[in-house]
């Protein structure tokens, strides 16, 4: 191996470690949070100086609404992390103009640079996970979540009876299940290493 083949595995593991290690601080403010609800959750459990309603009330707080919300906002800490690094590999091969599509929605823009890099994307299962997830990831920004108030509303109940153990939809808002959160997150620490390493290879 020369000197410059060494120079280049040396950057390349570097980005990637970069890269999930990043992705890991996402996960780890998720769990450091989730572990303050359930620390919350039990102490008012056994405050005496609580109601029962109010108990009743917290308990929901803590174990449903809270949760959910942080799911929600970690989920789309993953896509600015996906797109970061994306973007990322797209200037590693050359910042060719003809591979960002900025008419394309999420990742789509970034089609052609996948296949122009080998990624066969029809039988890539993370990328097929990451197309349909966008559809949840825009009713949670633009409807925060309600499915009767969003475009073509069909394809969001599609993707929820795709992936039926990864998103649910509970009166009429979408939401994200632990196994879909962490599901997830495994797509896009995979599918980023992918395009990241065949950028900086080519």
């Amino acid at each position: 191996m020369d000197e410059n083949s060494v120079i280049d595995s040396g950057f390349e593991s570097l980005r990637v470690g970069s890269m999930h290690h990043n992705l890991n601080q996402i996960v780890q403010f998720h769990n450091h949070v989730h572990g303050f609800f359930n620390t919350n959750l039990t102490s008012s459990q056994q405050d005496e100086e609580l109601s029962q309603k109010e108990k009743i009330l917290l308990k929901l707080e803590y174990e449903t609404h809270l949760p959910n919300n942080l799911r929600q906002s970690v989920f789309l800490m993953m896509f600015g992390h996906l797109e970061e690094h994306l973007y990322l590999a797209w200037c590693s091969n050359g910042r060719n103009i003809e591979e960002k599509n900025d008419s394309a929605d999420g990742i789509k823009k970034f089609k052609r640079l996948f296949t122009n890099l080998g990624v066969e994307l029809k039988t890539d299962q993370d990328y097929q996970l990451i197309v349909d997830a966008y559809k949840v990831r825009s009713a949670f920004i633009h409807t925060a979540g309600r499915v009767d108030f969003i475009k073509k509303s069909e394809e969001l109940e599609s993707v929820v009876s795709k992936h039926h153990k990864f998103f649910e939809i509970t009166n009429k808002r979408v939401n994200l299940t632990n196994v879909g959160i962490l599901n997830f997150n495994r797509s896009v620490a995979a599918f980023t290493e992918k395009v990241t390493r065949a950028a900086i290879r080519k």
